[in-house]
């Protein structure tokens, strides 16, 4: 019984170090992440780029419920004052119906929760925005959701 106990552990850790092997494989060609200075954390063949295109000057036209979706984000990330921003939020949901009982998900605000806005046709990402910018734009997102109240 114990040989048999002996092998099957054998054949377990062997079993083990097989499935790893592809993650191992997959984490060398998988580009090192970014700190919140913009430095890449370590080195690697691929490069992460932030950008430091000022995106506050869309906020004013984009969807309300997108507004919401990026007031979470912002919340979320702590860009702005998380007591301010989460009161403000429940209000202005509320306020908007952007999270709408009873529904699947609004695209409008599931977009802005991933951190992007849609505006002249494009879409921006906050996420890949400097620290600096994040902070800029999500003060927008806040102000506009205020004096939407």
């Amino acid at each position: 019984m114990k040989l048999i106990s002996v092998r099957a552990l054998s054949a377990l850790a062997v079993t083990t170090m097989l499935a790893g092997a592809p993650l191992f494989a997959h984490a060398a060609d998988t580009p090192a992440p970014v700190s919140k200075g913009g430095e890449q954390a370590e080195t690697g063949a691929k490069t992460a780029v932030l950008t430091d295109t000022d995106l506050s000057g869309y906020v004013g036209s984009i969807n309300p419920a997108e507004v919401g979706g990026l007031l979470n984000y912002c919340t979320q990330g702590n860009y702005v004052d998380y007591d301010d921003g989460f009161k403000v939020l429940q209000s202005y949901n509320k306020k908007t119906n952007a999270v709408p009982d009873g529904q699947e998900g609004n695209m409008f605000y599931a977009r802005g929760t991933a951190g992007q806005l849609q505006a002249n046709g494009k879409t921006y990402s906050i996420a890949t925005s400097s620290i600096p910018v994040r902070q800029k734009t999500c003060k927008a997102v806040l102000d506009r959701a205020k004096a939407a109240l």
